[in-house]
């Protein structure tokens, strides 16, 4: 692992800021949403925000109606967005998920607008990157445009450059771009990461072409990855490293029944514990332990960034 001492900033996320609309019936027959801010890089974000990280945003939010809610919500985060700029003449993505049907995870995204594609190469001055632990960035943002595909190439390469460890989520989205398209990105970007997320089983088979976590870790140390987080959802995840190779089961919740209200951005919640974990000097193994139920806490709480916990909440948890 590459060393995290010695910065002022935690983690340093770029990614892309969308306004989140919850519902618990179908979508088409809702007749009310819950409203906050959402997308997966935000929620790794504010997971580690509100687990203690001093975190970090480069972002782009549009001038339209949600502007003044986004940046009040990221900065209720403790999320510094001192280098989130501001868009005129575009607008803001939106996503609209349900809760009434977890196991199948009915989530639909829609862009009325371009503010993403404002996050271009000259937004990460190097000075930012050097005084970060950990760069974190995943294809949600690279498939926005080729400028933000650069953006995040251009950071990673600087801080792998640099010896800053770089965490990526490759967050298969077809629905924004194609495959062909994502498996260029991440291909681009995977010499320069030391910690890669990959969800299994559907993301692992369609990206590496195999069925198993094992065959994924292995395929991906023997690139150089120096951490390999397979996360399996209900069934937890796996983390290996050039030393070993471990599973972490999702904790019990007695029942034997899923408790999840949603599953919609389990994943990004754990990733951003699991880097909060790194940040503070935690070996692989003990952030996977802790990430797990804070992705659990997040599945069970089912929306909004208000369903992330802090560490006051998994003490009252456990």
């Amino acid at each position: 692992m590459i060393s995290v001492h010695n910065k002022e900033y935690d983690l340093l996320v770029i990614g892309e800021s969308m306004v989140e609309f919850t519902c618990d019936e179908d979508v088409v027959n809702a007749g009310s949403f819950k409203m906050d801010i959402g997308g997966a890089d935000i929620v790794v974000a504010a997971a580690a925000a509100r687990l203690g990280s001093k975190v970090r945003l480069i972002s782009a939010i549009a001038h339209d109606q949600f502007h003044g809610f986004i940046r009040e919500r990221l900065t209720a985060q403790k999320i510094d967005i001192s280098l989130v700029t501001t868009c005129q003449q575009s607008y803001n993505g939106i996503y609209i998920t349900s809760t009434r049907y977890p196991e199948y995870r009915e989530y639909l995204i829609h862009h009325p607008g371009t503010a993403s594609k404002h996050i271009i190469p000259t937004l990460v001055n190097q000075e930012y990157l050097e005084n970060s632990k950990i760069v974190y960035a995943s294809s949600e943002l690279q498939s926005v445009s080729p400028q933000t595909q650069r953006t995040v190439f251009n950071a990673f390469l600087f801080a792998h450059t640099n010896k800053i460890m770089v965490a990526y989520d490759p967050n298969l989205r077809l629905q924004r771009w194609s495959f062909e398209e994502a498996r260029m990105s991440l291909w681009g970007v995977l010499p320069l990461v030391d910690v890669f997320f990959v969800s299994w089983p559907e993301e692992s088979k369609a990206l590496f072409g195999y069925e198993r976590p094992l065959d994924v870790i292995g395929f991906l140390l023997n690139r150089n990855v120096g951490t390999v987080v397979v996360k399996m959802g209900a069934d937890g995840c796996i983390v290996g490293t050039e030393r070993s190779i471990k599973p972490f089961p999702q904790p019990a919740c007695g029942d034997g029944i899923s408790p999840f209200k949603t599953p919609a951005l389990a994943g990004s919640a754990f990733n951003g514990a699991f880097l909060n974990c790194i940040a503070n000097g935690y070996d692989p193994f003990a952030a996977a332990e802790f990430a797990n139920s804070v992705a659990l806490f997040k599945g069970i709480k089912g929306w909004g960034i208000d369903s992330l916990p802090t560490v006051n909440d998994l003490c009252r948890a456990s």
